[in-house]
């Protein structure tokens, strides 16, 4: 057994600034050589027997050089063979342990928390990207169930009436442009939205004499400007129109479609409503577009905040639709 006992009990200042000195060059070094060398090299990879082995290695081996450094050469102690520990000396290597732990486990929490906020932020990303490409495709398919209907409106009139087929083609020139612009955006204008809205039904009834719909605003926000200044992602609410227009449909009876926007305080609440020729409502169309696909992307913009009600009864269908601003 080996005991440090004093070689020249007087210190000097000097030699315990330089004592100092050196154990907290100790402890700083071991600091950052396991944040930047052996947590990376080794706990990162699950390589965990390994950072234990070269931890212990290399705390104990540094800690012995640097005990022994400083003892014989600035402390004035020797080493003598046969002879128990002072009390005082046990004490202090109890707090260089301490010591050591605290070194430990700060820069191993420290870098920890970097990785998990790093790979936290990494996983938004990817999970945004995602959702972003989602929701692209969810209105991607819009766009051609749209202008497939529009095209079959165009085959029919061109066989029963040109000049109606004529002003519906040239309505469709500005429904594209529309849909060339405003579905590149991730907001448009409501405005916008309601004026398309308008002119897709417009062209229904160019199509269809027996059917009639309007379009009404209601402004309860408080602020005159608000309905003229609001936007919203594009497309929210064609596949609504667009339904109640094909299932109000009724060969032997007038038809009729409602749409109805109020702005309430912090809400966009929105109505649509259309008369039924007697057979169920089915949201269906090209390319899988079903109501099932209006929900998700509404969960993906609005998460669960938005709400969604389906009236159905024997004559009339209607949504109600209920939007945070």
């Amino acid at each position: 057994m080996f005991v440090i006992i004093p070689k020249d009990p007087e210190q000097t200042l000097g030699n315990t600034i330089l004592r100092k000195l050196v154990w907290n060059s100790y402890f700083l070094v071991m600091f950052y050589i396991n944040m930047y060398v052996l947590i990376p090299v080794f706990l990162y990879k699950a390589k965990y027997a390994f950072y234990l082995f070269v931890m212990i290695f290399m705390v104990v081996g540094c800690y012995l050089a640097v005990a022994k450094i400083t003892n014989s050469a600035l402390d004035g102690y020797k080493f003598v063979e046969g002879m128990s520990f002072p009390f005082d000396n046990i004490n202090e290597l109890l707090l260089s342990v301490h010591k050591i732990f605290l070194m430990v486990f700060s820069s191993t929490s420290i870098k920890l928390f970097q990785r998990w906020a790093k790979d936290g932020n990494r996983i938004n990303e990817l999970e945004k990207s995602s959702l972003q490409s989602e929701l692209r495709e969810l209105k991607n398919q819009i766009n051609p169930h749209f202008l497939f209907n529009m095209l079959n409106n165009v085959n029919v009139l061109v066989k029963k009436d040109p000049g109606k087929a004529s002003q519906v083609i040239l309505k469709l020139s500005d429904f594209l442009r529309h849909q060339l612009y405003g579905n590149n955006q991730q907001e448009v204008l409501l405005s916008a939205e309601i004026v398309f809205l308008g002119d897709f039904m417009a062209l229904e009834k160019i199509r269809r004499d027996e059917f009639s719909f309007d379009i009404i605003t209601n402004n309860k926000s408080g602020n005159p400007d608000r309905l003229a200044t609001l936007k919203l992602p594009p497309n929210l609410f064609i596949p609504f129109v667009e339904n109640a227009v094909k299932h109000s449909f009724d060969p032997d009876h007038a038809s009729q479609a409602n749409v109805v926007f109020t702005i309430y305080r912090d809400r966009l609440i929105f109505e649509c409503r259309n008369t039924k020729a007697g057979q169920p409502i089915v949201y269906s169309g090209s390319g899988g577009l079903g109501l099932t696909n209006i929900k998700r992307r509404l969960e993906l913009l609005y998460a669960t905040v938005f709400v969604l009600d389906i009236k159905d009864t024997e004559t009339t269908y209607s949504i109600i639709l209920t939007l945070p601003l």
